[in-house]
């Protein structure tokens, strides 16, 4: 039956240090959602172009009751494109995504299949329940969705992590979506369905730093605006005629005061000013425009989201040898 399969999917990029130790809680927990639930695991990682033996660990992973499945990228393609590796090869049952870093606490699974399970909830994910990053980035983070929610009939959560359940229903769902440029964090509202959200504080990093900079989260949260949002072609056009009316104004006021009145047509100075600022406001709005013909240029193009290097596939033991190997 599909709603006992479970596959916990997990992107790498460059985590080397951690795998073997995040691995082993993974295994774990993967242990008890069997005996607890009687559900059949599989634990399946997706490599983003890693070039640290990222590669090399993953493969030599141990299976145990669940299988260990893995998935090579010929280069780094991003993490949605992992994202959307796990999707396309989870055939049947629910997904969990979550990170390889330990960030994302193994242990809190049990809670997600319940709310599964038991509650009937399609999706379910994690909501950081406090923030510790800079004021700057928290206001950013803040004016982002802000900005995507505007005037849509769907709300995506604030500070909602990427780890998160998909009932089986719910994945085919998003299966049925074929954009090229993905985000997550808006699809997984999008499809709609009973969803929940668990509150958590993201434990420390088991070892290395972030890979996310400011470029890459800037890129992230333009392609979501833009997959989700009219909200800046809009005000694109609302700024335009807030702009044009009062100058079209002052402009017949200049001809009405030059030709009735006799007054002097002002110098050249406030005219300079306006060119300039005009042509520099122009030139924001049309790289707006850009950025959302940049993205049809690239969903035309229908390239493939990603290239797989190498697959393997560990299949899970029965009981007796899992006890055997010490699993």
């Amino acid at each position: 039956m599909s709603d006992t399969t479970l596959t916990l999917a997990v992107p790498v990029f460059n985590e080397a240090e951690s795998l073997e130790v995040f691995h082993q809680r993974l295994g774990k927990v993967a242990e008890q959602l069997i005996d607890q639930f009687g559900l059949t695991v599989e634990i399946l990682y997706v490599d983003d172009g890693s070039s640290d033996g990222s590669v090399e660990i993953m493969n030599r992973l141990p299976s145990a009751r669940f299988s260990v499945k893995t998935v090579c990228f010929s280069r780094n393609f991003g993490k949605e494109a992992a994202l959307v590796a796990a999707i396309e090869r989870c055939k049947k049952g629910a997904i969990v995504f979550l990170d390889s870093d330990g960030q994302h606490p193994p242990e809190m699974l049990p809670e997600f299949v319940r709310r599964w399970k038991e509650e009937g909830n399609d999706v379910v994910y994690a909501v950081h329940n406090k923030r510790q990053d800079h004021p700057i980035k928290q206001k950013l983070v803040g004016i982002f969705y802000r900005l995507i929610n505007a005037g849509s009939r769907f709300e995506i959560p604030a500070n909602a992590a990427d780890y998160k359940l998909l009932s089986p229903r719910a994945l085919e769902a998003l299966k049925a979506c074929q954009e090229r440029i993905r985000f997550f964090k808006g699809l997984s509202t999008w499809i709609g369905f009973k969803q929940s959200a668990i509150e958590y504080e993201p434990e420390e990093r088991i070892s290395g730093t972030t890979k996310w900079n400011f470029l890459k989260l800037l890129s992230l949260s333009s392609e979501g605006v833009i997959s989700f949002s009219t909200v800046p072609l809009r005000a694109t056009m609302f700024l335009g005629v807030a702009i044009a009316i009062p100058s079209s104004l002052y402009g017949f006021w200049i001809v009405l005061s030059a030709l009735i009145l006799g007054n002097d047509v002002p110098g050249y100075s406030s005219l300079f000013t306006a060119t300039v600022f005009l042509g520099g406001l122009q030139l924001i709005l049309l790289g707006v425009v850009g950025e959302y013909v940049g993205h049809m240029l690239r969903e035309i193009k229908q390239r493939p989201i990603y290239i797989i290097a190498e697959e393997s596939n560990q299949q899970a033991k029965t009981p007796e040898a899992a006890d055997a190997l010490g699993g």
